[in-house]
């Protein structure tokens, strides 16, 4: 009897001294890259499709409704009404991670909807055969992004497919601001492109972004972890494609542009790739 009471009382003190060592804020142990990956919406829950691919039939509703429906309740939490603990902010650099005390919390970027132009208004093209996707990059507690300083060294991985960023500006007709994570889609491969964008050009103007800066700004980093930053709504970009081929299967590729992301598809990091089908 006094074994086993010995053993049982040597597991609590180890229970308890693992548990002295943790904190309610932060895991102890964090991905080992320290890189965020990325993903889009609408994506359709595993009870509804294992894939993240987009196919719709635009004439039948209950087919296209499906993606809408999703993209809708993905939005919802970013509605005005759902943000009224987040505050304006200017865009700015990233500081060095707060260090919160007792119950202190922080007070997030109001993330403004409206930014999205029409991809925040349902139904979000999909009616007319232009659907948008919401772009965005996963957490990472205490992670923010490091802008580049040479645009030389903007370019994306080769399996990424991705175009050098200095040519997504270029054809954007828009200035480098180091404080932005730029977004792309484009087609991964040269009959993905003219499908996608009606050219074989990697970056088309066919496809809107929006916000129409096309990125993330730096002030909605870095994100506190949900007991400090319970308030807190991941940026999103909108993208939306407004010359799709009917009928065909496209692959497409978004990249987000940071000095600090690498691509690995394999992590699904720096990239992702999804099929889009509009029938």
């Amino acid at each position: 009897m006094f074994y086993y009471s010995f053993l049982a009382a040597l597991f609590a003190a180890s229970i308890s001294i693992v548990l002295s060592t943790l904190s309610n804020d932060i895991p102890r142990f964090q991905t080992r890259l320290q890189t965020p990956g990325m993903s889009i919406q609408p994506r359709l829950n595993s009870r509804q499709s294992l894939s993240s691919d987009i196919k719709y039939t635009v004439s039948n509703a209950d087919s296209r409704n499906v993606f809408v429906n999703q993209y809708e309740k993905f939005l919802y939490p970013y509605a005005a009404v759902n943000q009224t603990k987040a505050k304006n902010c200017t865009n700015q650099k990233p500081g060095v991670p707060s260090t919160f005390t007792g119950d202190n919390i922080n007070t997030p970027c109001f993330f403004d909807k409206n930014s999205l132009g029409p991809c925040a208004v349902k139904p979000y093209g999909y009616d007319v055969g232009k659907p948008c996707i919401l772009v965005k990059v996963n957490k990472i507690i205490n992670w923010f992004p490091v802008g580049f300083t040479n645009l030389d060294n903007a370019v994306a991985a080769s399996d990424s497919k991705a175009p050098p960023l200095r040519d997504v500006l270029t054809t954007r007709g828009v200035v480098y601001d180091p404080l932005i994570m730029y977004v792309a889609c484009y087609g991964r491969k040269e009959a993905d492109m003219v499908n996608l964008n009606g050219d074989t050009n990697q970056v088309s103007s066919a496809t809107a972004y929006y916000p129409r800066s096309g990125g993330i700004e730096f002030k909605y980093y870095p994100y506190y972890g949900n007991n400090r930053d319970p308030n807190y709504r991941v940026p999103l970009v909108a993208v939306q494609f407004n010359n799709v081929t009917r009928g065909q299967d496209i692959n497409v590729g978004c990249k987000v542009y940071a000095k600090n992301i690498i691509d690995d598809m394999r992590m699904k990091v720096g990239y992702y790739s999804f099929v889009l089908r509009i029938d």
